[in-house]
């Protein structure tokens, strides 16, 4: 038998290693930890069941640490100032053991140390040395680029020279001409590794040529993307699942409104992170493929349902949802909460989870996690939003625009931008509030249209 807090309160603990979940009288809990559950338990020697609450349990112990977990409450007549152990919160306890503690407790008494921030990967800082000046140099004395500079002082080519930088014409997915930057050859190899590892989260060849060829451009730089992307190490490692053969495809209804159907699902558990989350809430916007998710301790309704009102604080209550037939999703509490907000909930068909669109979400999402979490020995919950971020300003091959440009109606910034704004030096255009709106207004309603021709030929 040993001490521990039990929701702030030093009680004694004692294992049972027959006990599945754990047990705790009701004077040792307020009202406010009763998550609304009910488990039934049945006791040696005993044919009849009985239901008990559950509450919610915070366990600190300078020998594990802190861990949450649920027990059954049973009644006062039987506190004896004994918490029940199961087996489930061992389990915990025992992996909370094999995770290395990394982060120091800094204590009032103590003097606080000052947190060093992390050095730049080495290709990224030697680019960013390069200046203006100098990366005009590199253009001029690169041999393999004279092909170009020669089409440039013809006229004749798509290569222009704006300033001292030789830049290359293009259209991007609005059919807004943009200016691709020339890379000189000694830069490409930091170039490429900008597009595809660290935040860009090792995607495959096709959204790596994406990325890039959005602002960088040299001759055959689709053919080095495929050679670099297939002999990239963690990307081959980790691999992509093996291609299926496709069974014929059929007509679902194409959602044109924003925001109006999101799929949800739930995924893991995966190893427990600094927050002691284990699982991810996964949402995945029908008419945009805007991806979301949350990390949450458990799968249960409350934990479901505080996911989702994260999800809408950010882009309003939908009118449809889809999920599988989970019991978070199933529940009481959760049939309550969609019917109570007017939302439409259609549930996947049963032993069929391929029918929800958020599973191949899955793959691609663990897969990601399982690079990033390879290369930089952190937690998946840490590398979550540069996962996310490399998912969402990627073009999607059903809509043919990054779910971040139909959402927001314009590119995110993300690093390999802010490079060519680092180069290029752009100007910033000055509009009024209104000529910004109606633009705003006008790229959306074009951006919906091509995206809803898209999917239709898809």
């Amino acid at each position: 038998m040993s001490k521990a807090l039990v929701n702030q309160t030093e009680m004694s603990i004692l294992r049972d290693t027959g006990a599945s979940i754990d047990l705790v009288s009701r004077n040792q809990i307020n009202s406010e930890d009763l998550t609304g559950e009910t488990v039934w338990i049945k006791q040696p020697l005993d044919k009849n069941f009985t239901c008990l609450s559950l509450a919610k349990i915070e366990h600190q112990s300078p020998v594990f640490g802190k861990i949450i977990t649920k027990a059954a409450v049973v009644d006062t007549s039987l506190d004896n100032g004994i918490y029940l152990l199961g087996n489930r919160s061992a389990q915990l306890i025992e992996e909370q053991r094999k995770t290395p503690n990394l982060n120091a407790v800094v204590t009032r008494t103590e003097e606080l140390v000052p947190f060093p921030l992390p050095q730049a990967e080495g290709d990224t800082n030697r680019l960013l040395k390069v200046d203006s000046e100098a990366f005009a140099s590199k253009q001029r004395n690169c041999t393999g680029l004279k092909p170009c500079w020669e089409r440039e002082r013809e006229g004749k080519g798509e290569f222009v020279k704006k300033g001292d930088l030789l830049s290359r014409k293009n259209k991007d997915h609005f059919g807004n001409a943009n200016l691709q930057l020339v890379i000189p050859a000694d830069l490409r190899k930091e170039i490429l590794a900008l597009c595809h590892e660290s935040t860009s989260a090792h995607l495959g060849v096709t959204k790596t040529k994406d990325r890039l060829l959005r602002h960088y451009f040299w001759p055959n730089c689709v053919k080095d993307t495929e050679n670099y992307v297939r002999s990239c190490d963690p990307f081959q490692r980790i691999g992509k699942a093996r291609e299926k053969g496709k069974a014929p495809l059929k007509l679902v209804p194409i959602i044109t409104e924003i925001f109006s159907k999101i799929n949800i699902d739930a995924v893991g558990p995966f190893p427990i992170s600094a927050k002691n989350n284990r699982y991810l809430l996964t949402a995945i916007f029908m008419s945009s493929k805007y991806p979301e998710a949350i990390p949450v301790a458990d799968i249960n309704s409350v934990s479901v349902i505080d996911a989702l009102l994260e999800v809408f604080s950010r882009m309003g209550f939908p009118r449809e949802i889809q999920c599988d037939n989970g019991t978070s999703f199933t529940s009481q509490l959760t049939t309550e909460f969609f019917e109570r907000f007017g939302i439409k909930v259609t549930h996947s068909s049963v032993h069929h989870p391929q029918s929800n669109p958020v599973e191949r979400f899955h793959r691609t999402l663990k897969r990601l996690l399982k690079v990033l979490c390879l290369q930089s020995g952190e937690d998946s919950e840490k590398n979550l939003p540069a996962t996310l971020l490399a998912l969402r300003t990627v073009t999607h091959e059903s809509t043919g625009f990054s779910p971040a440009a139909l959402v927001h109606g314009k590119n995110l910034r993300t690093p390999e931008v802010l490079l060519y704004e680092h180069w290029v030096n752009p100007q910033e255009s000055e509009s009024s509030v209104t000529e910004y709106v109606f633009e705003l207004i006008n790229r959306m309603r074009r951006c919906q249209d091509l995206a809803v021709e898209r999917m239709t030929e898809v």
